[in-house]
């Protein structure tokens, strides 16, 4: 039966490679990221991570932190992603995201793809309403990196492809500031702005599915990328949101036909996991998260057409560790700070 493999990975901030916008694309030979004292070599880098995506050989992949142009994306292709005949991908770059833009890449010869028309996604390309600093007021609001739309034919079979990549958590100074207790609150203040604005962008691309799913509940999407957001709540979602970003994307189970599919629930509980970061506030050192998703719509869950291959939801461990060097201590030493998840579907 054949089958194509889906998958998405964060890039970790692959504009870092190349030069500045405004200048001819070309990899830097060196590049810092934010923080770091010692350089680190772009084609180190750029090999690793092709390396990982090789390994994985998706049909179809999201990116997250992709580069700020499609020519340095399509040079990464070129040079990284190629055989004799040519590049392996072609490529759909995002508009939005500023230096961590989101992309679509995917092979040619099995796979069809061009952006969903802006006349269907007001509901994504909109500003809305919402509280997000806690003022109990309303105000506009517009996603940090406007989710990338694409519509997808496989053999004939249509889907429809959502690449995210929702506002992070993360605060500047954050440790030093939960740390202090004169600046703990001003802290928690400013986590929590942080995680409204991922909540609100995780309810309006629930907005979004609903809409689309109400219209014709046999739709094919898959929603692909990393959330800043998992299983569970954190403390700031226990204790101040009493929510989480991945519950409201998921759907409700007063209309179950509309729930989505978590595709790495197939992975065991304890390799259930995409990241691993200390977190200070609650005093855990290399807690695993799975901040990275690939959630399925009711018609992919089925068995006819293009639909799921059962326990094909995979976390790529191995394949993420092989380019693991040096405990991960500098870029080049690792292809990405995120493991990459996929899932096979058939038809």
């Amino acid at each position: 039966m054949p089958s194509i493999r889906v998958a998405s990975i964060n890039g970790e901030w692959m504009n870092s490679w190349f030069t500045a916008d405004g200048q001819p694309v070309a990899f830097v030979n060196t590049f810092k990221l934010p923080g770091e004292s010692a350089s680190n070599s772009s084609s180190k880098t750029a090999t690793k991570l092709a390396a990982l995506i090789t390994a994985i050989n998706p049909d179809i992949l999201a990116m997250q932190e992709a580069p700020s142009r499609k020519e340095e994306l399509d040079l990464f292709v070129s040079q990284y992603l190629s055989d004799p005949s040519g590049p392996r991908y072609a490529t759909i770059l995002g508009d939005s995201g500023g230096a961590q833009k989101l992309a679509l890449l995917y092979k040619p010869a099995k796979i069809t793809a061009s952006l969903a028309p802006s006349t269907t996604l007001t509901t994504l390309l909109d500003p809305w309403q919402a509280d997000v600093d806690g003022s109990m007021m309303l105000g506009p609001y517009q996603f940090t990196r406007t989710p990338l739309v694409v519509d997808v034919t496989v053999a004939g079979h249509d889907l429809q492809a959502i690449v995210m990549h929702t506002k992070s958590s993360f605060v500047n100074n954050g440790e030093s500031m939960w740390t202090n207790p004169t600046t703990r609150q001003t802290y928690v203040v400013t986590a929590l702005k942080a995680r409204r604005r991922n909540s609100s962008e995780g309810m309006r691309t629930r907005r979004y599915l609903n809409e689309r799913l109400a219209a014709d509940p046999n739709q094919r999407v898959i929603v692909m990328g990393d959330l800043n957001d998992g299983p569970g709540m954190d403390y700031f979602e226990e204790n101040y949101l009493a929510h989480n970003v991945t519950d409201i994307l998921l759907g409700s189970g007063f209309d179950p036909e509309g729930m989505l599919t978590h595709a790495q629930h197939d992975v065991g509980p304890a390799d259930r996991y995409t990241a691993v970061f200390d977190d200070f506030v609650e005093n855990v050192s290399n807690k695993k998260l799975l901040l990275d998703h690939l959630l399925l719509s009711p018609g992919l869950i089925g068995s006819a057409g293009l639909r799921k291959k059962k326990g094909s939801g995979t976390i790529h461990h191995t394949e993420f560790n092989a380019q693991w060097k040096n405990n991960g201590k500098k870029r080049e030493d690792r292809a990405t700070d995120h493991r990459p998840v996929s899932v096979v579907l058939q038809y």
